[in-house]
């Protein structure tokens, strides 16, 4: 059962959901039609920006032993690899906005900077599951984009994505990363920040 846990929260790790979520926009939005020539142009920054560079410095600050574990089990050592992906999602925003990228899509990216500047804060006194808050910006852009800019209800794939953050949920506590409250208040904080975002996104 652990190493089915690890696998899904290897699958559904934080840094890998905005990809996830650049690569559901062209599936179920104008994208696949009118971005569709520069698909590799809009990912690409997002696997780079979101994943590569912060990935690649968090191992360096394990080398250094400036943490313990590349999970990040421990608190206190949150908050520079926190920053380190707090800057790099920055630097994909303005990526994104040279590219001349719509509104609400740069909102999406914005919610995950304001989604790491309240976990920071927040794992200054209190352990929450970077994980839930991950999958739950995820649903709640996705929701909101269907919602508030296709104007559809594409239920089969929110089933799929609560499914999909019901496995993560339960694989961080079966892993005992997470109490039942530190996941809940994950997914909670990613999925509104990210819901509220995408509609001011959609009338501004």
């Amino acid at each position: 059962m652990k190493a089915i846990a690890h696998v899904i929260s290897t699958i559904f790790q934080p840094l890998l959901m905005p990809i996830y979520g650049v690569m559901l926009i062209f599936v179920y939005t104008y994208f696949g039609m009118i971005y569709l020539p520069q698909f590799w142009q809009i990912l690409l920054p997002a696997a780079l920006f979101s994943f590569a560079i912060p990935a690649m410095l968090i191992y360096m600050l394990y080398r250094m032993k400036m943490i313990s574990d590349l999970s990040l089990k421990i608190r206190r050592e949150r908050f520079y690899p926190y920053l380190i992906t707090l800057i790099s999602y920055s630097a994909m925003i303005l990526y994104y906005h040279r590219m001349g990228m719509p509104t609400w899509f740069l909102m999406i990216m914005a919610a995950s900077v304001v989604i790491m500047v309240i976990a920071i804060l927040i794992t200054l006194t209190w352990k929450i599951s970077a994980h839930m808050f991950g999958v739950g910006g995820l649903i709640g852009g996705a929701m909101a984009v269907s919602y508030f800019v296709e104007r559809s209800n594409p239920y089969y794939m929110f089933m799929g994505l609560f499914i999909i953050a019901g496995l993560v949920g339960t694989s961080r506590l079966i892993l005992r990363r997470h109490t039942l409250h530190q996941v809940i208040a994950g997914f909670l904080l990613g999925f509104m920040v990210s819901f509220l975002f995408v509609w001011v996104g959609t009338v501004i």
